[in-house]
């Protein structure tokens, strides 16, 4: 597919969709209004803009503690003979997500998997583990999320997030008195169209203002995380994501201004190791080039005093494309 190029409107308007998507139960009628345009042409772009896989998907992220899921990040030794094998079954597994080679001296491979608990969560890496027959692996819980937030600012060519509190526990579905079924499909990008929230509503006898409510009550609860457009950063500029991970003496409290005050951070996670392993501060940035990644990276050792820290770019993506 040829690149779309991107004039001045389709950058504000994919910024719009990204920081201002109206939590409303007619969304694209309020941001036509804002932009100043009718609404069946603001459709016709956005569609557009998905055709030329820019966006990636509007919707939301539904946090996976809500679900009452346990979920780790992996660090895999992987043989260079076995990756095409371990790419291919990797892309059956939905709840295998972030799945990168990186620049790692001795892990290659970085994943990131859910599962109902942690039995099965254990279980399932070390059965994936022996199929492609790793070397070894490191296995890094996570035991706090305490941020999500995947947005490009297109314009200075670097992630940036919005500031927003943080969570001390995320409530779960029961404990909410949620229908799981609504979190799962709460988690499917939105329907381009003039009402998308109309037929999950109807699906759960709900009125769409009462699913709209809803939803902005599980905003305030860290329940919805992301709500609004996901670019693919490939196509908007962002070339470079890096994963950095910190070793500090008061790694939460390292961890919290991690979150707080580095705004290029779109994922925070507190971790924990089923083996020694220093680095337990876990963030990912993304930049147009390598140089905005280091002026990020600067920020994050001064707002955690690290000691030390590792910074590992992406060389290629196992499963692109893959939002959930």
């Amino acid at each position: 597919m040829v690149l779309m190029e991107l004039d001045e409107e389709d950058k504000q308007l994919l910024m719009e969709l990204e920081y201002n998507f109206p939590l409303s139960s007619t969304p694209y009628l309020d941001l036509s209004s804002k932009l100043g345009i009718r609404e069946d042409e603001l459709l016709s772009r956005i569609k557009t803009l998905i055709d030329n896989e820019i966006i990636k998907r509007i919707g939301m992220y539904i946090n996976f503690r809500a679900k009452g899921m346990e979920g780790a990040l992996v660090a895999a030794d992987i043989p260079l003979d076995n990756l095409e094998k371990y790419r291919r079954i990797s892309l059956g597994i939905h709840e295998l997500t972030h799945n990168f080679i990186r620049n790692h001296p001795r892990y290659n491979v970085w994943l990131v998997i859910k599962a109902e608990n942690r039995n099965q969560l254990d279980k399932k890496i070390e059965s994936l583990m022996e199929e492609v027959n790793a070397r070894d692996y490191v296995t890094l819980y996570s035991k706090k999320s305490l941020k999500l937030s995947v947005k490009y600012d297109i314009i200075r060519g670097i992630s940036w997030s919005q500031v927003e509190e943080l969570a001390e526990k995320v409530p779960t579905a029961e404990e909410l008195g949620i229908n799981k079924e609504l979190l799962k499909q709460l988690s499917l990008p939105l329907p381009i169209v003039k009402r998308p929230f109309e037929d999950i509503a109807k699906k759960f006898n709900m009125s769409e203002d009462e699913l709209v409510d809803l939803i902005y009550e599980m905003k305030k609860k860290h329940v919805v995380k992301d709500y609004g457009a996901t670019l693919n950063g490939e196509k908007v500029g962002i070339k470079e994501n890096a994963m950095l991970l910190l070793n500090t003496d008061n790694i939460e409290e390292g961890c919290n201004n991690i979150a707080l005050n580095l705004r290029e951070a779109t994922h925070v996670v507190l971790r924990e190791s089923n083996k020694p392993w220093d680095y337990l501060c876990y963030c990912m940035l993304h930049g147009r080039d390598k140089p905005t990644i280091y002026t990020a990276v600067k920020k994050a050792i001064e707002l955690t005093n690290a000691r030390s820290y590792m910074l590992l770019f992406s060389l290629d993506n196992l499963k692109p494309g893959i939002v959930i």
